[in-house]
């Protein structure tokens, strides 16, 4: 796994421990009834979970990205190589043809 993406891992991971740890607190500390504090754990949850999947989606995305200009750069390779190979074939055909009149002569 590269660095960029341990590092996008990492934030990903402590923005949400961060964020869950942040809400947590928050509603514990704050003066309100049972059913009250109830429903606020259950909304925030519910914000985390949605924020947490939008994470996910988008990090999906940027690694479905990463893959196929991956595999773009990798078929531009091939091709090159290809075309070099061609190349010092057609100049091995030319040395051998350029040989074999020496050696007639």
């Amino acid at each position: 796994m590269s660095d960029k993406s341990n590092s996008v891992q990492s934030f990903m991971v402590g923005a949400l421990v961060g964020g869950a740890v942040g809400a947590a607190f928050a509603l514990l500390y704050a003066p309100k009834k049972g059913a009250d504090l109830r429903d606020d754990i259950s909304d925030t949850v519910g914000d985390i979970s949605s924020k947490f999947s939008s994470l996910l989606k988008k990090a999906k995305e940027a690694g479905e990205d990463l893959i196929h200009d991956s595999m773009d750069k990798g078929d531009e390779v091939v091709q090159e190589a290809y075309r070099k190979a061609e190349d010092l074939i057609a100049e091995a055909d030319r040395i051998i043809s350029d040989a074999r009149a020496k050696i007639s002569l």
